[in-house]
C-alpha cells in the first residue's frame, strides 16, 4: 500500500518513534561488533521505555523507515 505510506501513523506514534530513536542513539553499545551493538542498544531502549524487546525494535525500525521515506520524498514529515 504505497499510497497509504506515512498517513496511518498519528503524530503521537511518530513522537514515540522519535523518543525511542533518541534513546537508541544515546544507548551504550559494543563498538567492535555491529550486531551486538544494535542488540544491546535495542535492549536499552526496551528497558528505558518499559517495553518488550520486540516493541522497542519495531519502534526503532519504524523511525528509520520513516526517515528513509522522508528522504526519498514519499512522505512529508
Amino acid at each position: 500500500m504505497p499510497e497509504q505510506r506515512g498517513k496511518q501513523a498519528t503524530a503521537e506514534v511518530k513522537d514515540e518513534w522519535t523518543r525511542a530513536y533518541n534513546i537508541y542513539l544515546k544507548a551504550p553499545g559494543d563498538r567492535f561488533d555491529k550486531k551486538k551493538d544494535r542488540t544491546s542498544r535495542i535492549d536499552y531502549v526496551a528497558q528505558e521505555m518499559k517495553l518488550t524487546r520486540k516493541q522497542a525494535k519495531r519502534r526503532v525500525r519504524n523511525y528509520e523507515a520513516w526517515q528513509r521515506n522522508i528522504k526519498k520524498g514519499l512522505v512529508t514529515p
